[in-house]
């Protein structure tokens, strides 16, 4: 490879940063991990189940991946032939990467799946967490969406999700607001009061910075609406208020005060100068519609909200050139790359080689595992060093900056600029 001696030497320094992990789904407390599962029930828990039904898995067989009652190595010869044919995608190969890591074992397969889940098991006890994200991934903090503040801080600061109060889904929401709050709702102005109080209280309990994903269910447009047509939509919450309590009582508020519930805590954000993180491009599954996740969809936000800073995820992916030049017009909008090393190593070098000549490298958030198992983080941020590196390394054959500059920069991009972004300075 012409680029070896550079790549190696960019890369030996890269893989000893500390990083900050910009976003993770990962069980807020190391004793919340489920006990009860198996290496694959647990590596079939996210991502990598996904490929194996885009491969051509039946849904009813991925049950049965998952089911207790069957052997490991029964469920594995099922999973197999899907398996290898997704083996050499970032989820396949972050999960390879980690097993040898964590383990000494060489790849899953038929032959090492029953000694990978022993060795699996024993990670169940205290101190998984310490040995995989500092020990090993040397993560100096994640950013962790888990609904909840009762976080463990050695590991994990807390994103903040209002989605409840912009798209609540049945009666349930309603009451899981009054709880948390402390305030009866009785009309619109309680429920806008009780976002405030729950933010305010958030922020001032661990959380740093707010989190939207509702385009896994509409689009990324949201348009000023007046505070008449958002109270309109939500007075219809009693219509179903009387229903008893063993029926799902259901509420549909219609776009209007989605739209204006999220210029609300938009504007809450603006006064309180916060981060506010979007969910953007592909969504996690099978089957969605991608077009809802189009970052350029959040123009209008950026463009009124100018004291909230944008961290935008998984680089807008398929939209990746859209990002650049939202990046680059932009100074309150920054590029999360987290999820997207192990959805497409190649587009993330390719995005990459073109942000750093089109984008200032400190809007660029180089790693976020969003993983829901701690094993994947570490081939992930193993994955997010090495495409960086080549990347830089390219650069520096180019003739673009010398080796030391790109250490610099990639020192900016896994930790300097996260730091900054999320205000950890302090924490």
């Amino acid at each position: 490879m012409l680029m070896s001696s550079v790549y190696n030497e960019i890369f030996d320094e890269v893989n000893k940063l500390e990083i900050i992990d910009s976003h993770e789904h990962l069980p807020h407390r190391e004793e919340a991990r489920d006990k009860n599962l198996d290496v694959l029930q647990e590596y079939l828990g996210h991502y990598m189940d996904s490929s194996l039904v885009s491969a051509g898995l039946p849904q009813a067989q991925l049950k049965i991946l998952k089911d207790h009652g069957r052997s490991i190595l029964e469920r594995w010869r099922i999973a197999e032939p899907y398996w290898n044919f997704s083996r050499h995608t970032g989820y396949g190969r972050a999960l390879d990467i980690a097993v040898k890591a964590i383990y000494d074992i060489e790849q899953i397969n038929g032959n090492t799946i029953e000694q990978l889940n022993e060795a699996f098991q024993k990670t169940l006890n205290p101190g998984h967490y310490r040995k995989v994200l500092k020990d090993l991934s040397k993560i100096k903090i994640c950013i962790n969406d888990a609904s909840t503040l009762d976080y463990d801080p050695e590991f994990f600061r807390a994103a903040l999700r209002l989605d409840q109060f912009i798209f609540p889904r049945s009666m349930d929401d309603f009451y899981l607001v009054t709880h948390e709050t402390g305030i009866s709702v009785c009309c619109f102005e309680d429920w806008l009061e009780a976002c405030e109080v729950y933010l305010d209280y958030a922020f001032a309990h661990g959380a740093v910075v707010l989190k939207c994903s509702l385009a896994y269910e509409r689009p990324l447009s949201f348009e000023r609406v007046t505070k008449g047509e958002a109270e309109a939509c939500f007075n219809r919450i009693f219509r179903t208020i009387h229903y008893p309590q063993w029926e799902l009582a259901p509420i549909e508020l219609g776009k209007a005060f989605q739209d204006y519930m999220l210029h609300y805590i938009l504007r809450l954000a603006n006064q309180r100068q916060l981060t506010f993180q979007f969910h953007t491009g592909l969504q996690e599954g099978n089957g969605n519609c991608i077009s809802n996740s189009n970052p350029e969809l959040l123009s209008n936000l950026f463009l009124e909200y100018p004291n909230v800073d944008f961290d935008v995820f998984h680089i807008g992916y398929p939209y990746q050139h859209v990002m650049s030049a939202l990046a680059k017009t932009f100074p309150n909008v920054y590029i999360d790359m987290c999820w997207v090393h192990i959805v497409s190593p190649a587009a993330c070098i390719q995005a990459l080689g073109e942000w750093l000549e089109s984008v200032p490298y400190n809007k660029i958030i180089a790693f976020g595992g969003d993983y829901k198992l701690v094993d994947g983080v570490y081939g992930h941020q193993y994955l997010a060093r090495m495409d960086v590196s080549r990347t830089l390394a390219m650069k520096v054959e180019e003739g673009l900056f010398g080796i030391e500059e790109a250490i610099n920069i990639a020192q900016r991009l896994f930790y300097d600029n996260s730091l900054k972004l999320f205000k950890l300075e302090h924490q």
